[in-house]
């Protein structure tokens, strides 16, 4: 159905889920790359995208995607080292990036050095990689939590700065620090797909889907040129 922020698609299983995202993000890379030479994608943690990824790294799905000209990049991170279970890094790397021929150079994790001067940096790195245009993602997938954050930007949370990325402290949910995409970063990128899962979360879309102006942050993600997608499957 089409809603206030976005499309909302719903579907039976969580496999049907991960093969509705696994076909979208294939599509999107190859039309990506045909228009513009490589895929730069955006992507996040949590639990709910790990079938999507381990579709992604098996075939025919694995074959479909140029992932030489595949760049991938943190919507947000766990201020823990790389190889902490915490790490959304680790999450992707143990689920999809180790299991298709992405060149390490392609893949984009956060510095861990300290909050702020990570967040510099990563800033800095996304402005390099898109220079001298604009940082504009072609595809960022988000989740969406019980209380409506998305990436790392939680309910109350307004003000993150003027800047691309931020370093957030006493994040409500642990860990308590985090580095995030903010809201200026996220609502540039060519498409945003909402992968949400949980009987728990179904009161939240419908109060998204419902009014524009809703203050939950993942309702705060909204693009210019097209409707942001969301995919979910709410059944216990």
């Amino acid at each position: 159905m089409t809603a206030a922020n976005g499309e909302v698609i719903r579907l039976p299983t969580p496999a049907a889920m991960a093969a509705e995202a696994a076909g979208r993000i294939a599509a999107i890379a190859e039309a990506a790359v045909a228009d513009h030479g490589y895929f730069a994608w955006a992507l996040s943690g949590g639990n709910t995208p790990v079938a999507t990824y381990r579709m992604l790294a098996q075939s025919p799905w694995r074959e479909r995607i140029d992932w030489g000209r595949t760049h991938v990049f943190f919507a947000d991170e766990r201020f823990v080292p790389h190889d902490h279970a915490d790490s959304n890094y680790r999450l992707a790397e143990e689920t999809l990036l180790s299991h298709v021929p992405i060149p390490a150079q392609n893949v984009h994790p956060t510095p861990i050095t300290t909050p702020e001067a990570s967040a510099e940096a990563y800033e800095r790195s996304v402005l390099d990689f898109f220079a001298p245009q604009p940082p504009r993602f072609d595809l960022v997938t988000l989740g969406m939590g019980p209380d409506g954050h998305t990436a790392s930007l939680f309910p109350g949370m307004d003000d993150v700065g003027g800047g691309l990325v931020a370093a957030v402290h006493n994040s409500p949910k642990p860990p308590p620090l985090r580095l995030t995409m903010t809201y200026r970063l996220l609502n540039e990128a060519r498409h945003v797909l909402f992968l949400v899962s949980g009987a728990d979360k179904a009161a939240l879309l419908e109060q998204i889907a419902a009014n524009a102006d809703t203050p939950l942050p993942a309702g705060k993600v909204v693009l210019s040129e097209r409707p942001v997608v969301w995919l979910a499957h709410l059944s216990g």
